[in-house]
């Protein structure tokens, strides 16, 4: 494996954790408001990361075929 792909990404390993956060708080507050806040944003941040990260790893497998066999072994 390329040391490319062994670097962390530090910004994308603060902004899950800020997003992590958010659903812990998201499901103990009791403030309509807030919680209504809160939820509106941290689904779509785990998006927003998921995506930062596939374009990531996509630059490095040209094969689509490749590629959809790995992510169908991970998710299995």
């Amino acid at each position: 494996m390329s040391d490319k792909l062994k670097e962390r990404l530090n910004y994308l390993d603060m902004a899950k954790g800020i997003a992590i956060i958010c659903v812990i708080l998201g499901h103990i507050m009791t403030t309509n408001v807030l919680k209504t806040w809160i939820c509106s944003f941290h689904v779509v941040l785990f998006f927003i990361i998921s995506g930062c990260l596939l374009n990531y790893t996509n630059s490095l497998e040209k094969d689509i075929k490749v590629f959809i066999k790995n992510r169908l072994r991970t998710i299995m």
